[in-house]
C-alpha cells in the first residue's frame, strides 16, 4: 500500500486545512503547533488518512520553553461524511500509566448554523470518546497516542477534542458575572437580614498578561461591619471597595487551577460556589459561622494559552509560596499576602515600600495594635534592620508555636485544589507534625470526606514528612514551597491540604451511611464499581467539601457521623489515634524512620481535647 505523508499548511494562526479538512487551534486554551498527514492510496482499508498533531509544550517558542506536553486541544471541520481519520497526537509526554488505566480524551460536537434535531452524530455537552485510544514510543522514542474521528454529514459541525474536560478563563469570567447579578449588593448593608447571602467578587491582583486573578468572599450577613478589609500592598488594582470586615467568624481559604490542565480542580471550585450560595440548609450554616474566600484561577495565562502545568515565565507556581515576587508570581504572591492578612488580622510585607507610607497598617480593630505600635516607628524613621528583625519574628510561626504561644489565627482551613494524572481516585495531602495530637487532627477533615463522598480514598492520602519536601524530578524545586506546606509554615495552621483529583476514574467507591434524617433522605442508588469521573462527580467533591466542613466544626444538624463507623467526632479522632500508634510501632519494628520521631506515647487528655474544640 503507497502511503505519502507531507506537512498540512497553516494558513493563518491556528487553522490547518487539508483539501477539505479544517483543523483548529484558534481559540482559547488550544495549543497545536504543527500538524502532517498521511494518505493512504487503497481507502476503506483502517483508516482512510491520518493526521500526525503535534502540540505547543509549555512557553513553547520562548525562551521559558519547557517539556510539559500532555495537554491538547484542538478542532476538525468538514471532510467527507462517514471518512475514518485517525489522529495521532504525537511527542506528548509519557502518560502511559495513566492511558493504560483506562483514561480517554473528551469530545464536544458544535453543529453550527444548521442545527438539525436528527442529525446522528449530535453531541450537546463534553462526553468521553467512546473508542480506547491506543498508545506507543515510536521510532523517535515519542509517545504518541492514537484515537479515531469519523467526518460528520453535517459539513457545518465541527468537532473539538481535548485531553480531558476543559474549563476555560472565559468560562470563569462568565460564571462569576452570573453569580454577582444574582447575589447583587445593596448600597445600605443594614437593608440585609443575617441569613442573606453574600457574595462579593474582586480582583485580587492583575496576571503577568494581565488577566484578573479573581477572589470572592462568601459568606452570610450575620456579623457584618461597616468596615472594610485592608487594600493590601500591591494588589487589589481595581478602584472598587474591598470587601466588608466580619466579627467573630473564622476563614477558609480555598484556590484551584494553578496548573491549567489540571480542569478538575475548576469543577470542584464550580460545585463549591453552587452549594455555598445554594438555599440548602447546611450551606446557610456555613455562611453563618464562617467566612469564604476563593481563589477560582490562580494561573489564568497558563490556562488561556493551553499550558499543561506553567505559566508563561515556565513557573510551577506551586513551588513559589515561600518566597513569591509581586512582579513575577503575582498570583501567588497575593495568595500568601491573603493567607497572612486573615492569618494575624492586620497586614504584614516583605519589604518596605515608599518612605513614610504608613498604607501597610489595617484600621481594623482586629489589628494587634501591639505590634503595629512597635512596627510602625521602625517604617517612619526608616529603620530597615529592625523592621526586617519584627518581621521575621512575626512570620517564623510554626505549628508549635501556633499551639504553644496561643496565638488565635483567623483562619480555619486551607485547601488547594489540583488534577492527578497517576494515583487513582480523590484524595488530600496533608502535613506531618512531631506530636500526635495535631497528627490527628490534620487527618479529621480528609477522614469525614470519606462518609460524604463516594469517590475519596482516604488510604490515598499522603501525612508524611517526605511528601512535603520531596524535590520535582524535572527541575529539583521543593514541595516546601507549595501551598499546603507554606501555608503551615508561616501560620501553623494544622488543617492545610493539597486535594488531588484523578482525571479518569477511583479504585473503589465508598459506603455512603445514611443521614441521622434518613427517612426524609433520597438515597442515591450505589454502585460499587467506580465510575468514570465526569464534571458533575468532581462537583459533588466540591459540595462534600463544604458538608465536610460541617462536621469538622461540629455544626451539621444532619450529620452521616452517628450512622458510620465512627459515630462521634471523639470516636473519629480515637480511631485515628489508634491507627497512628500502630503505624508507628510497625515502622518502627522495621526500621524505618518515616514516622518513628511522632511522640505517640502520651495519651490525649481532656485538656488536649478542649483544646481542639476550640480550635473548631
Amino acid at each position: 500500500m503507497n502511503i505519502t505523508s507531507d506537512v498540512v499548511p497553516e494558513v493563518q494562526p491556528g487553522v490547518f486545512i487539508h483539501n477539505s479538512f479544517t483543523i483548529l487551534s484558534n481559540f482559547e486554551s488550544a495549543n497545536l503547533a504543527r500538524v502532517k498527514y498521511v494518505s493512504k492510496q487503497i481507502p476503506g482499508i483502517d483508516e482512510d488518512l491520518e493526521f500526525h498533531l503535534w502540540t505547543n509544550p509549555d512557553c513553547g517558542g520562548t525562551e521559558f520553553e519547557c517539556n510539559y506536553k500532555s495537554w491538547f486541544y484542538f478542532a476538525l471541520k468538514g471532510g467527507t461524511p462517514g471518512m475514518h481519520v485517525r489522529l495521532n497526537i504525537v511527542s506528548s509526554n509519557n502518560q502511559s500509566k495513566m492511558y493504560s488505566q483506562g483514561m480517554t480524551p473528551v469530545f464536544k460536537v458544535d453543529l453550527g448554523k444548521t442545527d438539525k434535531s436528527s442529525e446522528k452524530f449530535c453531541k450537546a455537552s463534553w462526553s468521553r470518546i467512546k473508542e480506547i485510544p491506543t498508545y506507543q514510543i515510536n521510532n523517535n522514542q515519542e509517545f504518541v497516542l492514537s484515537f479515531s474521528h469519523r467526518a460528520l454529514k453535517n459539513i457545518e459541525a465541527t468537532t473539538y477534542y481535548a485531553f480531558t474536560y476543559p474549563y476555560t478563563y472565559t468560562e470563569l469570567c462568565n460564571s462569576l458575572s452570573f453569580y454577582e447579578k444574582q447575589f447583587p449588593l445593596s448600597s445600605d448593608i443594614r437593608e440585609n437580614n443575617e441569613t442573606d447571602i453574600y457574595f462579593y467578587r474582586e480582583t485580587i491582583v492583575k496576571s503577568l498578561e494581565n488577566r484578573s486573578v479573581d477572589l470572592l468572599t462568601i459568606s452570610s450577613f450575620k456579623g457584618i461591619s461597616e468596615e472594610r478589609e485592608c487594600r493590601l500592598f500591591g494588589l487589589f488594582p481595581e478602584d472598587k471597595p474591598r470587601s466588608f470586615v466580619f466579627k467573630n467568624k473564622k476563614v477558609i481559604i480555598m484556590s484551584a487551577r494553578v496548573h491549567p490542565g489540571e480542569t478538575p480542580s475548576s469543577f470542584v471550585m464550580n460545585g463549591l460556589i453552587k452549594y455555598l450560595v445554594s438555599k440548602d440548609e447546611q450551606a446557610n450554616i456555613l455562611r453563618q459561622n464562617y467566612v469564604f474566600k476563593l481563589i477560582p484561577m490562580l494561573n489564568p495565562d497558563g490556562v488561556a494559552r493551553g499550558f499543561y502545568r506553567t505559566d508563561t515565565r515556565g513557573c510551577n507556581l506551586n513551588r513559589f509560596y515561600l518566597k513569591p515576587s509581586l512582579k513575577l508570581h503575582p498570583s501567588i504572591y497575593a495568595a500568601r499576602s491573603l493567607i497572612l492578612y486573615h492569618h494575624f488580622g492586620y497586614e504584614l510585607r516583605d519589604e518596605l515600600i515608599e518612605e513614610n507610607s504608613t498604607s501597610i497598617f489595617c484600621n481594623s480593630s482586629d489589628n494587634n495594635d501591639e505590634l503595629n505600635a512597635k512596627m510602625k516607628p521602625t517604617i517612619l524613621n526608616n529603620d530597615v534592620d529592625s523592621f526586617n528583625a519584627l518581621l521575621k519574628k512575626s512570620q517564623s510561626c510554626t505549628a508549635d508555636s501556633f499551639t504553644n504561644k496561643g496565638l488565635d489565627s483567623g483562619l480555619y482551613l486551607y485547601v488547594d485544589f489540583h488534577g492527578h494524572a497517576s494515583k487513582k481516585g480523590i484524595f488530600m495531602y496533608g502535613n506531618n507534625f512531631d506530636n500526635i495530637v495535631d497528627n490527628i487532627e490534620c487527618m479529621v477533615y480528609p477522614t469525614l470526606m470519606t462518609i460524604n463522598n463516594q469517590n475519596f480514598h482516604y488510604t490515598s492520602c499522603n501525612f508524611s514528612k517526605r511528601n512535603m519536601y520531596s524535590k520535582d524530578k524535572k527541575f529539583g524545586l521543593s514541595k516546601e514551597g507549595s501551598g499546603r506546606v507554606a501555608v503551615l509554615k508561616y501560620t501553623g495552621l494544622v488543617r492545610s491540604y493539597t486535594l488531588e483529583c484523578n482525571y479518569n476514574t477511583g479504585r473503589f467507591v465508598n459506603y455512603i451511611p445514611p443521614k441521622v434524617n434518613f427517612v426524609s433522605e433520597r438515597r442515591p442508588i450505589q454502585s460499587v464499581i467506580p465510575p468514570k469521573f465526569t464534571p458533575t462527580v468532581f462537583e459533588q467533591v466540591g459540595k462534600s467539601l463544604a458538608i465536610s466542613i460541617l462536621d469538622l466544626s461540629n455544626l451539621n444538624p444532619n450529620s452521616r457521623l452517628d450512622s458510620s463507623e465512627f459515630k462521634s467526632l471523639t470516636g473519629l479522632r480515637e480511631i485515628l489515634r489508634s491507627n497512628i500508634i500502630n503505624d508507628c510501632n510497625r515502622t518502627r519494628r522495621l526500621g524505618s524512620k518515616s514516622t518513628s520521631s511522632i511522640n505517640i506515647d502520651t495519651p490525649i487528655t481532656s485538656k488536649q481535647f478542649l483544646n481542639l474544640k476550640k480550635r473548631t
